[in-house]
């Protein structure tokens, strides 16, 4: 296995996106690609499980390289507990992405380093068996904090691998002297880690062309490094990988105007990424509610799929939701239940054959939960919110078991058994996995929930959330190739 490690002279530099470039563009090629950040320090985490999160760049590095993102592949996370609080002052400490306490930079440095460096390590040798490549985004500039000697954290993690390990450079240009940057990260590295230094990318230029040769020139004098590109900026793409996942620039509503949509955290819930496509709108504010929180008043809750329905139940009921969501309905609210979710809006449920049991009661029909079944892979066209709109998903198992027509329920889908919602469409029951993927089915039902609101109807005409997720990596990956060669160092890309 083979380490491409970057690093840079200061924060924001682009380390993110450009691994994440470099990562696509490696996959194109045929090569199996594990991205990896030993550790980052974040504001807003990406969760991959009930319990856990990763930073939204190593989520982002992880779809470019066709992989699932985990915290193996991002073990340490030191994360401001809220924007607005000094990163420096305060920052919780996640392994393997639960938080685990609370420390300053210097405390955690001090007291914890040593103690999450074996983790680090050990998360690094269980990759290398299935990948040809390992992806390195450094940690913050890439040199200890604060800045004592000559010590570098990162070298010291990739050290006694037995990875061949390939350095790069990266210089940020968004502003002048980045020259000065360059040279002054060069000088505090030893000569041991500048071995380890391939070759320099200087990222955001718009110099011109004698430049680039007069600074090719000095750097390959100086450092005796090549450039292996000048990357210019790349117009009329919103993407920032250290951001929620937003494609598109849009005026920024007031937060009073946005839409809360409140996803319940139940037992057995572990399909996030499910919910990616409501994360990425920039008018939604999407928020995870554990049942043990007073429900308010949301624009819309979510009851998602669950392969613990019972134990899930049993926890609605324990905190008061079948009160709590009948009143929400009362007052205006919308639910939308999903799988064993939609199941439990019911009156009554059952597990298998066991007897019944009283449920949400928010649909007159009778339900069975089913335990976690292979689901299959649907077209189908809808009815509801917008009519002959082509959807696709994957098929949820149903069993509504009393349901007919006169109920003054109505069918969502064209194909049978897909999903229910009443004629004020204020309960959806939902057996469609993936439904939110499909972006113009998505907006018109958001649009319900603003017009209740007297809000201005988004746009329905765009792209699937996948299809926009993928153009976004494919763009960084062609603009990547087309201003940096690699080849002189990794001979057998071409």
């Amino acid at each position: 296995m083979r380490a491409i490690a970057i690093f840079s002279p200061s924060r924001r530099s682009g380390k993110s996106w450009l691994t994440a470039a470099l990562g696509r563009s490696l996959v194109r090629s045929g090569w199996r690609v594990a991205p990896f950040q030993g550790q980052t320090e974040i504001t807003h985490g990406y969760r991959v499980d009930p319990l856990a999160e990763v930073s939204h760049s190593l989520a982002w590095q992880a779809w470019a390289a066709r992989v699932a993102p985990s915290t193996g592949l991002n073990p340490v996370l030191l994360k401001a507990p809220s924007p607005t609080e000094d990163r420096l002052d305060s920052l919780q400490m996640l392994i393997q992405g639960r938080g685990i306490g609370t420390v300053t930079r210097t405390s955690y440095y001090e007291n914890y380093y040593n103690i999450v460096r074996p983790l680090i390590r050990e998360c690094l040798l269980k990759i290398q068996a299935d990948y040809d490549f390992l992806l390195f985004d450094s940690y913050r500039h890439g040199l200890y904090y604060p800045i004592q000697g000559d010590t570098d954290q990162n070298f010291e993690i990739l050290q006694g691998l037995g990875l061949s390990t390939t350095g790069l450079l990266l210089v940020d240009c968004t502003h002048e002297g980045e020259i000065s940057q360059l040279w002054g990260l060069w000088q505090r590295l030893s000569t041991a880690n500048r071995k380890l230094i391939h070759g320099v990318i200087f990222n955001q230029w718009q110099g011109d062309r004698q430049t680039e040769i007069d600074i090719t020139h000095w750097v390959q004098v100086h450092m005796q490094l090549p450039i292996l590109g000048f990357i210019p900026p790349l117009p009329h793409l919103v993407f920032n990988p250290e951001s929620l996942l937003v494609f598109e620039q849009s005026p920024l509503e007031r937060l009073q105007n946005k839409l809360r949509i409140q996803v319940l955290q139940l037992s057995g819930f572990r399909d996030y990424g499910d919910f990616d496509p409501l994360m990425s709108e920039p008018s939604v504010q999407l928020e995870f509610l554990h049942p043990a929180d007073p429900l308010g008043y949301p624009d819309a809750v979510i009851i998602p799929h669950t392969d613990e329905a019972i134990a899930a139940l049993e926890e609605l009921q324990k905190y008061s939701y079948p009160q709590q969501l009948q009143q929400y309905i009362n007052a205006g609210g919308t639910v939308l239940g999903m799988g064993n979710g939609a199941n439990l809006l019911c009156q009554k449920t059952r597990l298998q054959k066991d007897s019944f049991q009283v449920a949400l009661n928010l649909m007159p029909f009778r339900s069975q939960i089913h335990p976690p079944t292979p689901q299959d892979l649907c077209e189908t066209i809808s009815r509801f919110p917008f009519p002959n709109l082509p959807l696709r998903g994957l098929r949820l198992p149903y069993d509504i078991q009393n349901y007919d027509s006169s109920s003054g329920y109505l069918e969502l889908f064209e194909t049978p058994n897909l999903g229910l919602t009443n004629q004020t469409q204020t309960v959806w029951a939902i057996y469609l996995r993936n439904l939110f993927d499909n972006s113009p089915w998505r907006r018109f039902w958001l649009n319900t929930l603003r017009q209740k609101r007297g809000l201005a109807s988004l746009p329905t005409g765009i792209a699937d959330f996948a299809e926009r997720r993928e153009a976004v990596l494919e763009a960084i990956a062609n603009h990547f190739e087309n201003h940096v060669d690699l080849r002189s160092l990794l001979p057998d890309l071409s």
